[in-house]
């Protein structure tokens, strides 16, 4: 089983991942969690809102951390395809997810002809992200730096 959790690693990404782990170990099911941060597959996908739950190839939940019995319920019925209409953004009371706004900045970008997605590496931190110009620090060290 392969469940990736789409996003750029904000808290509620980190979130869902965790509860999705918990879940995998007291079920003892032997599956597969990936990450994936890549804002250009994130949106090809069709997840505008993270962070995005696909599981086996078939989408979950957007939008918010689901909840453990959703995570239980999607990882004990395997065949369950008709989950995804309820577990979306639909019913969130939280507000999106700092992703979004990012995700979707480089989707209307990316609509542009000359076009660049960078994977950067921070030159003060070490954290590797995405951004559609060339630059050596990540956003947070940038307003580090920019601060008096």
């Amino acid at each position: 089983m392969k469940i990736e959790v789409l996003g750029a690693g904000c808290a509620k990404c980190r979130a869902t991942k965790k509860v999705i782990m918990r879940v995998i170990q007291e079920l003892h099911l032997d599956a597969e969690v990936v990450e994936v941060a890549d804002v250009a597959e994130v949106v090809n996908r069709g997840v505008m809102v993270t962070p995005g739950v696909f599981v086996n190839g078939k989408l979950k939940s957007t939008g918010r951390v689901p909840t453990k019995e959703e995570i239980n319920g999607w990882l004990s019925a395997r065949s369950d395809e008709s989950v995804v209409a309820e577990t979306t953004a639909t019913t969130q009371t939280e507000g999106p997810c700092p992703c979004l706004h990012y995700a979707m900045g480089q989707a209307r970008v990316g609509k542009k002809k000359n076009f660049a997605l960078y994977t950067i590496t921070c030159k003060r931190c070490g954290k590797s992200f995405s951004c559609n110009i060339p630059k050596d620090y990540c956003f947070e060290c940038e307003k580090e730096l920019s601060e008096p």
